[in-house]
Parts: structure tokens; sequence; C-alpha cells
């Protein structure tokens, strides 16, 4: 074994009083470190966690990019946009849909719903993979069956087989009973112009974000166009996929120039614009606010190293008096330091991808689902945060530890041995 490494090894150990007082101050350096460094990697794969899934559950529910009528225009010749559509580079899938206001009406609950109509064979939303209950798909184009999701159907009490009521409205009152709660009556005036469906229930989703899983439910979409009075060549918009998302913003440009008014191309980050910014607002003071604790933790390896210098004086004189370069006595402390450090942040690491195990595991903290849109603190295992939180404790610690080695290394030799 090198000779300055173990010596530096042997100054973090206790042997005496003065030795177990520095092994304490080292003890204390270490859990520093280690805390702030646990407390970066928490913060990194939890904000990580939320971007992903964030944007995993957005993408899975309303495709990549959205094409719309302005101010809710009904769009003619669905045919046609569909190929004008599909003939566009980087464009994977492309589905028309139906969409409209409603409400929902089982023998106990009323509310609020966004009924959408879709062809299942040809529908691009993530729904299908995310069945928790029940197919993805209707017996005929005009059948009464619908596909709702988790969280609507444990408020209106249903399961897989049961009938639901679906009354089209305006806007204004289904905005009302989804914004409200414990609704079980219908204004009279609401119903006055209302078409009114009944529907078996064939599916039931799940994606994870709550806030749409209560919202959404999906029927047929010639059943729609003849229930909200569409023209059977239009469509309320159309989803569409990308090959790549990296060209996502050039293709919506694209699109948006191609079609024209009344043709409104919005991506899935236009359209949950809040959700993304509110996740990149989080990514800029949180990781920065931790990486400060861990400096001030850090800055702990100072104290510890000075106080080592103080106590190891005469200890210093005598290696000078056998031979040793001051090189090397600098090199002593600069390796205890580094040493304290990398294990403490090496710590720091694995106490961190442990408590994120958990998490991952068994959801042991849990989110309100309509604020977060997600039921769990979801978690990201990245092995680049893991070597920029080493990387940069090991690197402070080099520095932290830099200026008591300085110290040390200059200390003469008649003084160092005449210390007391």
């Amino acid at each position: 074994m090198n000779l300055t490494l173990f010596i530096a090894r042997r100054y973090l150990q206790a042997s005496s009083a003065e030795g177990r007082l520095l092994a304490f101050a080292s003890l204390v350096a270490f859990v520093s470190v280690a805390l702030g460094s646990m407390a970066l990697i928490l913060a990194l794969a939890i904000l990580g966690g939320f971007e992903r899934e964030l944007n995993a559950n957005a993408v899975k529910f309303t495709a990549h990019i959205e094409v719309r009528g302005f101010n809710k225009k009904v769009l003619m010749n669905k045919t046609s946009v569909l190929e004008r559509i599909a003939a566009q580079p980087n464009i994977r899938a492309v589905a028309a849909y139906i969409e409209a206001e409603g409400l929902a009406r089982s023998k106990t609950f009323i509310d609020g719903v966004m009924v959408r109509g879709i062809e299942t064979e040809s529908a691009v939303r993530g729904i299908r993979s995310n069945m928790l209950a029940g197919n993805y798909a209707f017996s005929s184009p005009e059948a009464r069956e619908i596909v709702i999701g988790s969280k609507l159907a444990q408020k209106l009490g249903l399961e897989i087989g049961k009938k639901l009521v679906i009354y089209s409205t305006d806007q204004a009152t289904a905005q009302t009973f989804a914004e409200g709660t414990n609704q079980t009556t219908v204004p009279e005036k609401a119903l006055q112009s209302a078409v009114i469906e009944q529907f078996t229930i064939v599916g039931i989703y799940e994606t994870g974000m709550s806030s749409f899983d209560e919202l959404y439910v999906y029927i047929p979409f010639a059943l729609a166009a003849r229930m909200f009075g569409v023209p059977s060549d239009a469509a309320s918009g159309f989803d569409i996929l990308l090959h790549d998302m990296t060209h996502i913003y050039d293709n919506a440009a694209a699109l948006e120039k191609l079609l024209g008014y009344p043709f409104f191309v919005r991506t899935v980050y236009e359209i949950y614009n809040d959700i993304f910014a509110w996740i990149d607002l989080q990514k800029q003071p949180v990781p920065l606010v931790l990486g400060l604790i861990t400096i001030v933790a850090v800055f702990n390896i100072v104290a510890t190293l000075l106080m080592t210098v103080v106590q190891k004086i005469s200890s210093i004189g005598i290696l000078r008096a056998l031979g040793m370069q001051r090189r090397a006595i600098t090199r002593i402390f600069l390796l205890q330091g580094m040493i304290l450090g990398t294990s403490a942040s090496l710590a720091g690491c694995l106490l961190a991808l442990f408590l994120c195990a958990l998490q991952a595991q068994f959801q042991i903290i849990r989110l309100q689902g309509s604020i977060y849109f997600l039921s769990a603190v979801p978690i990201e295992f990245a092995w680049q945060h893991y070597a920029l939180v080493l990387g940069v404790s090991v690197s402070m610690s080099a520095l932290a530890a830099f200026i008591p080695a300085v110290v040390g290394g200059r200390i003469r030799l008649l003084k160092a041995l005449r210390f007391q």
C-alpha cells in the first residue's frame, strides 16, 4: 500500500482521546456530505420521474399533435384531411374523433364528462394498453357501448356490463357538473334540448392521471356523429402520432401551413403547457438549493482537516525528520479529505438508491391525483444523476481539502518538533 495513503487512512481512525475527537469530527463531516448527496439524488430522481411520467401519460392520452377547429368548429372533408395529414413526413398514424361535453348519470350519481367518439381500430391514443377491465373495442359502429375511466367508474359505482346514461348538453352545464361534488340531480333546463342515450360499459381504463380518468368517456364514432349532429364526413379533430418527437414543432408548423383556417394545430407540450412549465420551474431551483446544502456539508471537511493538522503537528515533524517531503505531507491530507468526501458521497448515493427502490416498488409516498396528475411519487433511475453527484462531491472534497493540505505541508520541521 502507498505510504501516504496508509497514513491518511490511519489519521481517520481513533486511537486516543484526541483521535476519538477527530473521529467524531470526521463522522459529522461524513454524515453531512452523505445526507447532502442523498437529498440531491432524491430530488433529481423525483423531478426526473415526474417529467418522465407526465410526458408519457400526456402523450399516451393526447397523442403527439392534435388538430382541432377554431372555436370548436366542426371540420369537414374528414377523409381528405386524413389523407393529406398521413402523406406528411414523420407521421406515424392519424385518426379522427368527435368530442362534445355531456353528463354521465348512474342510479346514484351525476358527473360532467367529455364524450369522445372514436374508431377503435384506427385510434392512436394509448388507452388500449391501459385497460383495467374489458376491451377497448365496440361490437359495431353504432353500438350503444362505452369505455370509461377507473376514477369515473368508482365515482358512479359502475363496473363492466352496467348501464350508463349520457346526456349531450352545453359546455357550461357540463363544466358545472365537472367541478361540482355529490351531484345527484340534473337541472330541468339542461335537459330540454339534450340527446339522451343509454350505454353498456364494455371497458374501464386507467392512465394514472386521475383528472383524465374521471373525465373522458369513449363511444363509437358513428354513434357520436348522430348523437351530436355531426355530418358523416366531418370530425371535431384529429390525433396524430409521430415517428420522431424531436421534430414535433417542425411538424406542427408544417401542418398548420398545410391545413390553414379553420384548423388549429397544437402539440402535446402546448396542450399541457402548465404541467411541463411546472416541471421546468421545479427543476431549476430545487437542485440548486440542495446543491448549496451539499456545498455547506463539504466545508465540514475543511474544519475536520484543519483540526487534524493541528493535532498531528508532532507527527508531521517526525515524518519530516524521517525524510518525508512536503509534497508527500500535503498529499496525505489531500487524500484524507478525498477519502472522507468520496466514501460519504458514495454512502449517500447508496442510501438514496435504496429509498428510491422502496418508493418505486411499494409506492410509500402517495399523492392526490386530482392535483398532481399522479397517484404516487414517481422515481427515475438514471446513472447520470449518481455520476454527477459523485463527480461533484469528489471534486468539491478535493478542493475543500486543498487548503488544510497545503497548511500541513508547509509546517517547518523545527516548529513541528517543538509543538506540544
